[in-house]
């Protein structure tokens, strides 16, 4: 086990903390508040970079099992168990925001390309895409908390335990 992550997991660390929050607040509101023609060209962009995103988790997560960090020992027992809870969370997260995603494109109303390229519409059933729909919000929404408490955990080390732990990833 190591001390530290390596520069490379604390890049693709902060890359993907960017480009969450950007799918998670950004893309996805333009894709909630765009029809027709505008959300035919939003849809490409923020499928192709949804699977993206999933493609970089995976390779950070095999940088995870590959470079092993010891726990901070800064951290009470409890501390430790839910910091890891949170990250497995947040990796099968990024899981089913895609895949439910991609079930709400085989069945929408109009053809869904990723990277404007390859097409994964099937046929539209509009009871299909509210379940499949459902569940991409309801996990966006978990996810949005999730990185709330994260953030807030990151702080609480950082400024009432003083206990340097932010420096790990930075």
């Amino acid at each position: 086990m190591n001390q530290t992550y390596k520069k490379s997991q604390k890049i693709l660390h902060w890359l993907l903390a960017f480009l969450v929050l950007f799918w998670l607040f950004v893309s996805g509101a333009l894709v909630e508040s765009s029809e027709g023609a505008d959300k035919a060209m939003i849809l490409p962009i923020h499928s192709g970079g949804a699977i993206i995103i999933l493609c970089l988790m995976i390779y950070r997560f095999r940088l995870r099992l590959a470079n092993t960090v010891i726990p901070s020992a800064a951290l009470k027992p409890y501390e430790r168990i839910w910091s890891v809870r949170t990250h497995l969370t947040m990796y099968a997260l990024v899981l089913l925001m895609v895949l439910s995603g991609i079930g709400q494109g085989i069945f929408f109303e109009q053809e869904v390309r990723i990277f404007g390229f390859i097409n994964i519409t099937l046929e539209h059933n509009e009871s299909i895409v509210v379940i499949f729909h459902f569940i991409h919000e309801t996990t966006a929404n978990i996810f949005k908390l999730l990185i709330a408490i994260h953030i807030l955990a990151a702080l609480k080390h950082q400024f009432i335990d003083r206990n340097g732990l932010l420096k790990r990833m930075s």
